[in-house]
């Protein structure tokens, strides 16, 4: 009987064992799944709403990453500085600085960090005599990057990005002409 008694002990304790390291395999697993996930959604939301306040990129395409409230509010997409001129490319670049989440939850919150280089030029019909003289002054405005706080929502296994806060950064507002 009380090698009975030993056996089960033992296997309860190794059951336990085993129990334990597969609950942490799985919460490691969605954890890191989950990271991914949301680095890649904020980085290329980021990266496509950019692209869709120069004219370089289909609105169409933001609900795949943003909640639809969230687009009918925000005032960057709202925003004609680059209306008139001509994008041929632009590089942005989205630093996550900080994420938040936990396998357990359905939010997460990101501190991302962004800026922005563009090429483009003002349309030849638009310019002034001024800026005909002076092909400098065609040139876009610098884009005003800066540091946001982006919170998400998972829903039905997707994350999607519901508000984002400005931190830090020059705003859109106040553009000025790349010199």
């Amino acid at each position: 009987m009380e090698y009975i008694l030993r056996f089960l002990l033992c296997l309860l304790k190794w059951t336990l064992i085993v129990a334990v390291v597969m609950s942490l395999c799985t919460a490691s697993f969605t954890f890191a799944m989950d990271y991914a996930n949301i680095s890649i959604l904020v980085t290329d939301g980021m990266k496509m709403r950019t692209g869709v306040v120069l004219g370089y990129s289909d609105a169409q395409e933001l609900p795949k990453f943003f909640d639809e409230n969230y687009l009918a509010g925000d005032a960057l997409l709202k925003d004609t500085t680059y209306l008139d001129y001509t994008i041929n490319s632009f590089d942005a670049q989205v630093d996550i600085e900080q994420l938040h989440t936990v396998p357990w939850e359905d939010t997460a919150t990101v501190r991302v960090s962004e800026t922005a280089t563009i090429d483009g030029e003002l349309p030849i019909a638009l310019q002034t005599p001024e800026q005909l003289a002076n092909p400098n002054k065609i040139r876009p405005p610098q884009w005003q990057g800066g540091t946001y706080e982006m919170t998400l929502r998972k829903s039905e296994e997707r994350w999607i990005i519901v508000d984002v806060q400005e931190i830090e950064g020059a705003g859109q507002g106040d553009a000025q002409l790349a010199n």
